[in-house]
C-alpha cells in the first residue's frame, strides 16, 4: 500500500490551475459508538485528535441514514480519514514501513540463554526480521494465509473458544468507489444544485448505486481546491460484478451513467478513480468469549516464554467496522502484547 489507514483511504490528485483534490473513497465519516463505556474511554483519543485539527464535527447535512451509524456525533476529517490514521501513528514511537508485503511468518526457537523464541517475519522482497510480539490486523483471509506459512496456523487449531471454522465463517462486505474530480469552479454548479453533503440512496432511486458524497464540502468546504465526488454501489452490486470478473471499463460506464441519472446537471470529470473493495466492512464480527476484542495465540506445548502473536482488527471488536470498533481491538492488541511480555 501507498499510504496507511487501509479502508481510511483518501485519494489525492491535482486538476487544472494546480488545485489540490482530496476525496474519502472508503471510510466517510466517524461516528462515535453509542457504547457509553467504550465511548468514555475513547474520549481523550477523540479529545486529541479534534485539539490537533485531525478531526472537526460534521456540519454538512447527510439526507437519508442508516441505522448501523447510531446517534452518535459524526465527525470528519478536514484533511481526508487517511490523516486520522497517519495522526495516532506520529503519536506513538512506531515507524511504519508501507509497500512491504508479508509473505511468511516463522516461529523461531529460542538461543542459547535467551529468555523467549520469537517471530521471523519474511517480506515479499526477500527481507527477514525477527520481533518478540507480532499483531496481524489484515482481513481474516489474508491473515489465515500469513500465519498458516509457519506455526502460527498450528497455534489457532490448538486454540480453545474460539477455533479456525469461527474465523473461516468471518463475511466481508465488497463494493465500488467510484471517486470523480472536477475543478474549483465547478463549486458554484454543485451549490446551485443540492444542499447536501452526503445522500444515502434509495433502492427505488437506484438498485446499484446506495452512497453519495459532495466529499469536498463534507469536509468543510471548497476553499479553491477541487470539488470531488464519491460513489459507492451497493453489496450485491459489488459482490456480482467481483465475482463475474467484470471488466473494469464496464463497470464504470455503468456507475457513470447511472450517476448522470441521478445528478443530470453533473459536468464532466477532469479525473476519476475506480476503486473495487473486495474486502470492505466485515457483516458479523467473531463472537470471542467474554467480549474480547483481540485474539492471543499461544503454543500447546509448554516450553521457553512464547513470542506474542495476536489477531486483531475490526472483525474481532463487538463493535465491528467502525473507528471505535477499531481503535477498542486495537487497544486490546496492545494489552495482550504487553502481558505477553511482561509475563516472561
Amino acid at each position: 500500500l501507498a499510504q496507511l489507514g487501509g479502508r481510511m483511504m483518501t485519494e489525492r490528485t491535482t486538476v487544472l490551475g494546480g488545485a489540490t483534490g482530496l476525496a474519502d473513497s472508503g471510510a466517510q465519516y466517524v461516528t462515535v459508538t453509542d457504547d457509553a463505556d467504550v465511548a468514555e474511554a475513547h474520549k481523550p483519543l477523540y479529545d486529541s485528535l479534534a485539539a490537533a485539527g485531525v478531526l472537526v464535527p460534521m456540519r454538512g447535512r447527510i439526507e437519508g441514514g442508516r441505522a448501523a451509524d447510531g446517534g452518535g456525533t459524526n465527525y470528519v476529517a478536514p484533511q481526508g480519514v487517511a490523516s486520522i490514521v497517519e495522526r495516532v501513528f506520529s503519536m506513538s514511537s512506531l515507524s511504519p514501513c508501507c509497500s512491504r508485503r508479508a509473505a511468511a511468518l516463522r516461529h523461531v526457537a529460542a538461543r542459547g540463554e535467551e529468555a523467549r523464541s520469537r517471530w521471523e517475519l519474511t517480506s515479499a522482497d526477500g527481507r527477514c526480521e525477527q520481533f518478540d510480539g507480532v499483531v496481524v490486523a489484515c482481513p481474516i483471509p489474508d491473515m489465515l494465509a500469513l500465519i498458516d506459512t509457519g506455526e502460527g496456523g498450528a497455534w489457532l487449531d490448538g486454540a480453545s473458544g474460539v477455533g479456525r471454522a469461527d474465523l473461516t465463517g468471518v463475511q466481508y462486505s465488497s463494493r465500488y468507489a467510484l471517486t470523480l474530480f472536477y475543478p474549483a469552479s465547478a463549486a458554484a454548479v454543485f451549490a446551485a444544485h443540492i444542499d447536501w453533503a452526503a445522500r444515502y440512496v434509495s433502492k427505488a432511486d437506484d438498485d446499484a448505486i446506495v452512497y453519495l458524497a459532495h466529499d469536498s464540502a463534507k469536509r468543510g468546504g471548497e476553499d479553491g481546491g477541487a470539488v470531488s465526488l464519491v460513489v459507492h454501489t451497493s453489496v450485491p452490486y459489488g459482490i456480482r460484478a467481483l465475482k463475474a470478473a467484470e471488466p473494469e471499463e464496464s463497470v464504470l460506464a455503468d456507475l457513470r451513467a447511472r450517476v448522470g441519472k441521478l445528478l443530470p446537471w453533473l459536468p464532466e470529470p477532469e479525473s476519476l478513480v475506480l476503486r473495487p473493495w473486495r474486502v470492505s466492512q466485515v457483516r458479523y464480527p467473531v463472537a470471542l468469549p467474554g467480549g474480547a476484542a483481540c485474539l492471543p495465540l499461544r503454543p500447546a506445548a509448554g516450553g521457553r516464554a512464547a513470542p506474542a502473536l495476536v489477531l486483531a482488527g475490526d472483525a474481532f471488536s463487538p463493535l465491528g467496522s467502525r473507528f471505535d470498533g477499531c481503535v477498542q481491538s486495537g487497544e486490546s492488541a496492545a494489552a495482550a502484547v504487553l502481558a505477553a511480555l511482561v509475563g516472561t
